[in-house]
């Protein structure tokens, strides 16, 4: 919109001009706009992923009284927020579809497109607020940590008719995973469980090595 204010300010002195001095003024003419890359070849460059922790519950603790209640007993863990993932596709060019970066993506993947997370969406309230399990009789405090497998990758596009390529870079994820955790036992090597049981269980709550 800016150029085409600034052509006409250039007609418009042209005519005056052209009035004054009774000479022929040549017409600006707009400079071409740079071709488009909607069919442009993308290029991955980098892609990471890993687990991360975005719920976890209280404490819940199943007591003897429990147990002896009913044999398969069930009981409820509301999810308490720990963090957000937003999906997002960023380019440097508007004329670069998220749709076809996320398609690209996904085959890279080897996963369907509808299990990405789409662009704009969060992992807030993906699942249900209340997780309900059937913990079996078994005694003992336990929680429910719930997280996303973080996919974040770069790339580039080439584009007919440019002599430079686009770049982009992705953030979304291709899965969801829980973890039912015993305070007092191992959490397991991963990163994400671990940080659930540290929270809900607190670092003091030693895990044993004592089998279930």
């Amino acid at each position: 919109m800016k150029q085409r204010h600034i052509a006409a300010a250039v007609l418009l002195l042209g005519a005056v001009a052209c009035t004054a001095q009774e000479k022929p003024v040549a017409r600006a003419t707009p400079s071409a706009s740079a071709p488009s890359c909607r069919s442009g070849a993308i290029h991955w460059r980098t892609t990471a992923t890993e687990w991360r922790l975005t719920e976890v519950s209280p404490v819940v603790t199943v007591g003897k009284s429990d147990v002896r209640a009913r044999k398969y007993a069930h009981f409820e863990f509301p999810a308490v927020h720990v963090r957000t993932v937003t999906a997002s596709v960023e380019t440097s060019a508007p004329s670069v579809s998220d749709r076809r970066v996320l398609a690209s993506l996904a085959d890279r993947l080897s996963v369907d497109v509808s299990m990405l997370g789409k662009p704009g969406r969060t992992t807030v309230n993906r699942k249900q607020d209340l997780v309900t399990v059937d913990l079996r009789g078994v005694q003992g405090r336990f929680v429910e940590a719930d997280g996303v497998h973080v996919v974040q990758a770069n790339f580039t596009v080439t584009c007919p008719g440019r002599d430079t390529d686009l770049y982009g870079s992705v953030t979304t994820w291709d899965g969801d995973g829980s973890a039912l955790l015993r305070c007092g036992k191992r959490p397991g090597k991963d990163a994400w469980v671990r940080e659930g049981y540290r929270l809900a269980c607190g670092a003091t709550s030693a895990p044993t090595a004592a089998a279930e």
